[in-house]
């Protein structure tokens, strides 16, 4: 029992790290977008690490108490129950499980960049001068937490079930490391259904209105106008933040000796 809580707890999250390394870290030094310039490696390793590990605690000790209240409320049938083929109906459900979860990510994606209590969070993220693959594990553990109730809970409610919510979650999670990476991937109509790395780059834009919310699905950016194909040229916050693990986890609460940022609207 203990060693499989520790397992769940410590040695999953920084599993999940190492393999998201071996994967991106050699196709990132064979077609990368961008020359090299690694800044901040100790801070994004921590975040990737200790980081991980924190967020797993919470995610697991929070998240999963609320979203088993939701269950209790939950809609007693599937959405898709009257589909008669079992791998279509799974197909529905991951699908529609997709769209909804990115969806309340989207919302809560704009919202970081309007609420200042929100934004004191989610500078967090915005805080890495590089992207790359270990630079989408910088964010602040609860402003993962927040994220993680607001984009599943949909899903619960509407008794999405379990199977296609769990490949929902990999997927989302798997294309969040990858939309960070240093990737150079050829436009073409991919580009229009499914985000790749320059769409979201152009997010983490340092100058300028916030654009391209969206994680997986930029159609949703087109349908909202926030949409852009600008190229993106430096990251980073345009305000001063720590540069530390420990600093930017406190950085929210005002115990960070830098003065606090601000988004610019969205």
């Amino acid at each position: 029992m203990a060693s499989a809580a520790l397992f769940d707890l410590v040695l999953r999250p920084l599993l999940f790290t190492a393999l998201a390394g071996l994967a991106l870290l050699p196709l990132e030094r064979l077609v990368r977008a961008r020359p090299p310039r690694r800044t901040g490696f100790a801070t994004d390793l921590a975040f990737a690490t200790c980081g991980q590990v924190l967020t797993r605690v919470l995610l697991v000790f929070g998240v999963g108490w609320a979203l088993s209240a939701l269950d209790a409320i939950a809609v007693d049938r599937p959405l898709f129950q009257h589909v008669v083929d079992p791998r279509l109906r799974s197909l529905l459900d991951v699908a529609s499980g997709l769209l909804l979860f990115e969806l309340g990510g989207y919302g809560y994606h704009r919202l970081a960049h309007r609420v200042p209590w929100l934004w004191r969070l989610h500078a967090v993220h915005h805080s890495s001068e590089t992207m790359d693959w270990l630079a989408a594990f910088r964010q602040h553990p609860l402003e993962i937490v927040l994220m993680t109730l607001v984009q599943n809970a949909p899903l619960v409610l509407l008794g999405v079930p379990l199977g296609a919510h769990a490949s929902v979650l990999l997927l989302l999670r798997l294309h969040t490391v990858f939309v960070h990476s240093n990737l150079r991937v050829p436009a073409g109509p991919w580009s229009l259904v499914v985000a790749m790395p320059c769409f979201h780059h152009r997010h983490h834009q340092r100058d300028g209105a916030p654009r391209n919310f969206a994680a997986l699905f930029p159609f949703i950016d087109r349908c909202f106008g926030t949409a852009s194909a600008q190229p993106s040229t430096e990251f980073g916050s345009s305000e001063p933040l720590p540069q530390g693990f420990v600093g930017l986890l406190l950085h929210p609460f005002g115990i960070s000796r830098r003065r606090r940022s601000v988004s610019p609207a969205a």
